[in-house]
């Protein structure tokens, strides 16, 4: 199994978050917003977005990284390929690691229920 977080399992392009956004279904969370769509590629895509509304540049690059990792060591539950968007609302910055998991993981297991 590799866990490695590829380049191309990452939303780059602005044609592809315009796409995600604008056609994409969303899952609200207290702390982040999931934005997701099946996609016509045989692995997942993520992407995290984190404004500055959520603290300083070394709080929100600890969420993206948090968010990354657990993207990265858990896409083998992705039962589909799917691209997601994760939008951090400002009271994620306090929040820790169990905090983040279970948070994380109801998003995807609503995802997943909604049958994409």
């Amino acid at each position: 199994m590799n866990e490695r977080l590829a380049p191309l399992e990452r939303i780059r392009k602005k044609k592809d978050f315009a796409s995600l956004y604008r056609n994409g279904s969303r899952v609200r969370g207290r702390y982040f917003t999931l934005v997701h769509r099946r996609n016509g590629l045989g692995f997942s895509r993520l992407a995290v977005v984190v404004s500055r509304k959520i603290g300083p540049a070394v709080v929100r690059n600890r969420v993206k990284r948090r968010f990354r990792e657990l993207f990265r060591r858990n896409k083998t539950l992705l039962t589909e390929p799917v691209d997601i968007i994760v939008v951090a609302r400002p009271d994620v910055a306090g929040l820790d690691w169990p905090g983040f998991q279970d948070g994380f993981f109801s998003g995807l297991t609503s995802i997943f229920r909604k049958r994409i």
